[in-house]
């Protein structure tokens, strides 16, 4: 069988970290062929692989040059098309298997304009219309495009996992100062001023004297005045880092005291699976999709948007006895997640 896979977005988003992972383990299948369309240099970790073809692609997603002018005619001589997102390009008339991993701008109002939500439900629609089936992160996410589009077309659940660069991690973390951990993007329903209301509570009341690290990008519009007032506040005990690299993350994350993910919404939430995995401790909001993913982990819960809840879980946090990299191997697994990939494909294919 031969599959072509739309590898655009490896090295920019948390959708290019799951199809870089899924990719690698897919094509460890040297009994079908491979054709990555993409970025050269962000494939040539795949290049050396006889199963593997190339086909430069840099278009971006969601464009006017990505709908007409994506290399379509390599695509059409594969048996299958796979894509890690619901933007689909004209042209493909090989069995489409696509993706979406939340639909935050459907239930959250204000991450997008009204002609950018409009333009994601049009895409999503067409690509629950023409995909032979629909791949996503969370049975929390599956119960709302059920809820919104009621499509017909069958949808699969298929895990994010850790990646290939985290299992092969082996830094030690430096203990230079105690603090608190936030790792996301900066959008405002990631619940960042949830986590300030509470650290600043904990502080003030004496719960707590450690410094608050939030990770994550300001080099984008966030809509949320609150965040961008805070990052040019100078406070001294808010350290704002936004060049971070893998490793550097990875280092920050295994020297924290604990990772805090205080978010509104999530289409499953990987910060607080990186985090156990490396042996901190993670306070995770009660959403819907943080428990379905982290009910039987050592992730301590706290009631969303509950400030008070979320300093008094700070303050009483303690290290978890369990094996959680066990825990996280018998749950999640970018390996098994491409294996339940190919086996759909494969299975359509000889339906």
């Amino acid at each position: 069988m031969k599959i072509a896979i739309d590898c655009r977005l490896i090295g920019s988003s948390g959708i290019g970290t799951f199809i870089e992972n899924v990719a690698y383990y897919i094509t460890l299948n040297t009994t079908d062929k491979f054709v990555l369309i993409g970025n050269p240099q962000q494939l040539k970790n795949f290049a050396h692989r006889e199963n593997c073809s190339i086909v430069p692609c840099s278009y971006k997603p969601f464009t006017i040059k990505e709908l007409f002018a994506f290399p379509t005619k390599e695509v059409n001589r594969c048996d299958a098309f796979f894509t890690p997102n619901f933007n689909i390009p004209f042209g493909i008339h090989v069995p489409i298997y696509s993706m979406v991993h939340d639909i935050v701008f459907l239930d959250i109002t204000g991450i997008n304009s009204w002609i950018g939500r409009l333009i994601r439900s049009l895409f999503i629609r067409r690509a629950l219309k023409i995909s032979k089936a629909i791949f996503t992160v969370s049975y929390f996410t599956r119960g709302r495009i059920l809820d919104y589009f009621h499509p017909s077309v069958p949808i699969h659940v298929v895990y994010n996992g850790v990646s290939k660069e985290l299992l092969q991690y082996k830094s030690q973390p430096e203990k230079t100062e105690s603090y608190i951990m936030f790792l996301g993007n900066l959008k405002k329903h990631k619940g960042i001023q949830t986590l300030i209301k509470a650290y600043n509570k904990g502080r003030d009341e004496g719960l707590f004297n450690d410094r608050l690290y939030i990770v994550g990008r300001l080099n984008f519009r966030v809509n949320d005045p609150f965040i961008e007032k805070l990052s040019h506040d100078n406070n001294p005990n808010i350290r704002f880092i936004t060049d971070a690299d893998n490793a550097e993350v990875y280092r920050l994350i295994a020297s924290a005291r604990m990772l805090v993910s205080p978010s509104f919404y999530e289409g499953f939430g990987l910060t607080p699976l990186e985090a156990l995995y490396l042996g901190t401790p993670v306070i995770v909001s009660d959403i819907p999709a943080h428990q379905e993913i982290y009910r039987d982990s050592p992730a301590v819960f706290f009631h969303t948007g509950n400030a008070d809840d979320l300093a008094d879980k700070i303050s009483k946090i303690k290290k978890y006895k369990i094996d959680a990299k066990k825990w996280i191997s018998d749950h999640y697994s970018y390996e098994k997640t491409a294996a339940s990939i190919m086996r759909i494909i494969k299975s359509d294919k000889h339906a």
